[in-house]
């Protein structure tokens, strides 16, 4: 758990080429001063946007089989984790903030089905 990574994972990095790359201005990284301190957040807007990997967030569509060893401890780590998500969502909803999801496999496999949602939100959002 030492070697995971919190911050500027491969796919924040993605997530942040991609808004540089449809030359999206405006936002910041990891806004620690909100609650889950979102991947990308746009202040004027109020849209919070957050990066969840495939096997911590429990993806029901890759499925990630759980270690072979200490499974209990794996899935109720990963239930937390869901857990946790949806309050942050709570938390930043109730707050005024728009909050936006990807998976991993969305960003690494499905670039074009993003960049269309974030064009579409911030659109919606001006």
């Amino acid at each position: 758990m030492q070697a995971v990574k919190g911050k500027a994972t491969r796919i924040e990095r993605r997530l942040w080429a991609m808004l540089a790359g449809l030359h999206i201005r405006g936002w910041r990284k990891n806004a620690t001063d909100l609650p889950g301190a979102p991947d990308v957040v746009f202040d004027n807007l109020r849209i919070a946007i957050f990066v969840d990997g495939c096997f911590w967030h429990g993806c029901p569509i890759c499925q990630r089989p759980l270690p072979k060893t200490r499974q209990e401890y794996w899935q109720g780590k990963i239930e937390r984790n869901i857990q946790r998500a949806q309050r942050y969502n709570q938390q930043l909803q109730q707050a005024g903030w728009r909050v936006l999801r990807f998976w991993e496999h969305e960003i690494l496999r499905e670039p074009h089905r993003v960049r269309r949602r974030l064009k579409r939100t911030l659109r919606q959002a001006r």
